[in-house]
């Protein structure tokens, strides 16, 4: 019996080292996928993961305004879910910040109206840039 605990304890201690690893990205992922597969990660609470998969948006299309804004959106989001809240301001204020300096119409203000909804769930005396 101690043997077959044993087994399952080691398991156990497997399936959640391996859902807390970096994943490997794949090269020839679009940042839809990889924003997709972020978004899985958050769903199974892999922040690392999640984290990983925005990141390598920015930093592989990052040069596309829109795109870029989507992955600071889904970094704040995941910095929110686990009350990160000076990241998830910092990432809300920042898209907005963009769209101040936009030509009208050139972003989808969808993600305007998603960080000020953002910052409302933040509270007040988290809303720093520190």
């Amino acid at each position: 019996m101690k043997k077959f605990a044993l087994f399952i304890t080691m398991i156990v201690m497997f399936v959640i080292c391996s859902c807390n690893s970096v994943p490997e990205i794949p090269p020839s992922a679009t940042s839809t996928q990889l924003i997709q597969l972020g978004q899985d990660s958050l769903s199974l609470k892999n922040y690392v993961a999640a984290e990983t998969y925005y990141n390598a948006v920015i930093q592989r299309y990052g040069m596309d305004t829109k795109v870029y804004i989507e992955a600071r959106y889904e970094l704040g989001h995941m910095y929110l879910q686990q009350k990160k809240y000076q990241e998830a301001y910092r990432n809300f204020s920042e898209i907005l910040e963009i769209f101040e300096n936009a030509e009208y119409g050139s972003i989808p203000a969808s993600f305007k109206k998603l960080a000020q909804m953002g910052i409302e769930n933040i509270p007040e005396k988290n809303r720093t840039l520190e």
